[in-house]
């Protein structure tokens, strides 16, 4: 395919993806300059509290954005679509205009448990001091959308770029809002949004272009997990067009429909679980292979795919618009999309464009796709891999010559000092004087001849690796490079109603709980508060069908208490028995875990 604008077209059009989105989405891809007609831009002015207006709404367009971009690229700028947020009656007003599409939701907080219920809890409180976008915002801007920018027309706009054999098919799409908190019980709202989906197309020797990998924006996933091969069977196709199933709100991407926990990582609680794991497998070695977990915030991200959807086979259609570096408000507009909350974690405050992040970086997916994938170390085609492992074959075919040529003067050198050490002890026993100088050269002999037969030995199995494969070219699964493969929720996820109504009103019920205890503790604060938090745990065991799991633990838990309370109270009157029954229980718990590992191997 020849590189012209009218060649990337084709490409483009070729691949492009069909996107599938959940019922009660209330925001399309819509075009750039429909939105910035209806937003204002304004200017942060270092060491001022109040913002400057660049422009009014219905004044800005790409060639003004790109203008004053350039004029104040060191400042932050950001356009600002809705100044007054719906209230009152107007908003019952939009909702009973049946705006918002029926949406009925799965409780997020019955696939988790009571811990990342609390935590969620002041992330909620925290919004009260974070800089957040209103709630009516979502539906003054659903209202300029759907009357004021073209709301049945769906452009992606695309970049082409070559590096490493591989042509990267960028395609970006643009909401003029993510409303997964307001709409979807999200994480987070924000005016603008920019996905994009990556399509590698991989050179062939003759020069044609194969599909080799696909990656979607995500939430979760980073490097290689971003990544998925042409071949993946959790990829469906429409064609040689990929499905992206968008998340609720959020417009993320996933490659099977459904529902997904989505966990938003906590920095502190994270660094002292990391430390917990060292203590833990410096002092269990059983436990040095257990996997890691991190502590975060779950959330519900729905996929289901079951709403509208765009590309072929849908009913809307796309409409390509090619970008590159040189097109004006992708190159000098820094600025955010939408407005400023100067919301320090990042979540409630709008993304810049798609060539830059929000501190005005180039984007590593902008700048460098091919390593923003991970796909530094993995060759555009199968043929290309042939390629590269004759060449790998070549080289240790020399290396091996010069490896045995290097064995044989050593191992000649090594035998001549040993013939000249017998002949000296033989009939010149009285000059000795260098004899530990001999004895170091010898050994230092021995030791190169040793690594130079241990380097052999690898090198030689890989050469016969690389000739088996010449017969059998070596084919890996699909998920081979993936750290983490996610997964939409089972079938079997806890949906029961009880489940669902205590998950709900669990925190609430601690938290008055706990007020209850502070005021009048019955049995005192300690025990009543211990009390409380038994009686929540057995509540949590209960709705998700554990209960006898979680009595036997307690009795467990009780007994261990009253085993080390009894070890408290000898130690106390007698040390030395206490100092013994100590060593005794690690003695105990070392072997048990001992031959835990040993048992596993078997």
């Amino acid at each position: 395919m020849p590189c012209t604008r009218e060649g990337d077209l084709a490409l483009l059009r070729a691949y492009e993806p069909v996107i599938r989105y959940t019922a009660g989405e209330l925001f399309l891809p819509t075009a750039v300059d429909a939105y910035v007609g209806q937003a204002g831009l304004w200017r942060r002015r270092p060491g001022e509290r109040r913002d400057e207006c660049l422009a009014r709404p219905g004044e800005v367009t790409l060639e003004r954005l790109a203008a004053e971009g350039k004029r104040f690229a060191g400042d932050g700028l950001y356009l600002r679509l809705v100044d007054s947020p719906m209230h009152g009656a107007e908003y019952r007003r939009w909702r009973r205009e049946g705006a918002q599409p029926s949406f009925r939701p799965s409780s997020r907080f019955a696939a988790v448990g009571l811990f990342a219920r609390l935590v969620d809890a002041g992330l909620r409180l925290s919004l009260l001091l974070r800089g957040t976008v209103p709630g009516g915002t979502r539906a003054a801007a659903h209202r300029l959308y759907v009357t004021r920018m073209r709301a049945n027309d769906h452009p992606y706009y695309a970049r082409v770029s070559r590096d490493g054999g591989y042509v990267a098919l960028q395609y970006w799409y643009f909401y003029p809002m993510n409303d997964w908190r307001s709409t979807f019980s999200g994480l987070n709202d924000h005016e603008a949004d920019w996905e994009q989906v990556t399509i590698f197309l991989g050179e062939t020797l003759d020069g044609s272009l194969r599909p080799a990998w696909v990656a979607f924006s995500a939430h979760d996933e980073v490097g290689d997990d971003l990544r998925r091969r042409w071949d993946d069977p959790d990829i469906e196709f429409v064609g040689t067009h990929p499905v992206v199933y968008a998340g609720a709100g959020s417009h993320a991407g996933a490659y099977l429909p459904g529902e997904y926990v989505t966990t938003v990582p906590l920095e502190w609680p994270n660094r002292l679980a990391a430390g917990w794991r060292r203590v833990v497998r410096t002092l269990l070695p059983w436990a040095r292979n257990t996997p890691e977990t991190t502590a975060g915030i779950p959330f519900i991200d729905y996929h289901r795919g079951d709403g509208p959807g765009i590309g072929v086979g849908e009913h809307r259609a796309w409409r390509s618009v090619l970008v590159d570096d040189d097109t004006a408000w992708v190159r000098d507009y820094r600025g955010l999309w939408g407005l400023d909350t100067r919301d320090h974690f990042g979540g409630e405050r709008a993304p810049a464009g798609p060539r830059y992040e929000r501190d005005g970086t180039v984007r590593p997916g902008w700048a460098n796709p091919v390593a923003w994938a991970g796909l530094d170390e993995e060759y555009p085609t199968a043929e290309h891999g042939a390629v590269l492992r004759e060449s790998r074959a070549t080289w240790l075919e020399g290396r091996l010559a010069e490896i045995a040529a290097e064995i044989d003067v050593r191992r000649r050198a090594s035998r001549e000092l040993r013939a000249s050490d017998r002949a000296r002890t033989a009939y010149a026993s009285g000059a000795g004087a260098d004899k530990a100088g001999r004895r170091d050269r010898t050994r230092d002999g021995r030791e190169t001849i040793a690594r130079l037969h241990a380097e052999q030995t690898g090198l030689r199995e890989e050469l016969d690796a690389i000739v088996r494969a010449r017969s059998q070219p070596p084919v890996e699964a699909p998920h081979a490079h993936l750290r983490r493969r996610a997964l939409p929720l089972t079938a079997d996820a806890p949906r029961q109603r009880f489940l669902a109504i205590w998950s709900a009103a669990s925190v609430s019920v601690m938290l008055a709980g706990v007020a209850l205890v502070v005021i009048s503790p019955p049995i005192g604060l300690l025990w009543s508060f211990a009390g409380l938090m038994a009686l929540m745990l057995a509540i949590e065991a209960a709705a998700r069908g554990r209960l006898v799991r979680f009595a036997a633990t307690m009795a467990a838990v009780g007994a261990a208490v009253f085993a080390v309370l009894g070890a408290v109270e000898v130690v106390v009157r007698n040390w030395r028995a206490g100092a013994a029954a100590v060593l005794i229980l690690a003695a105990c718990v070392l072997l048990v875990g001992n031959l835990r590992a040993w048992l596993t191997t078997r």
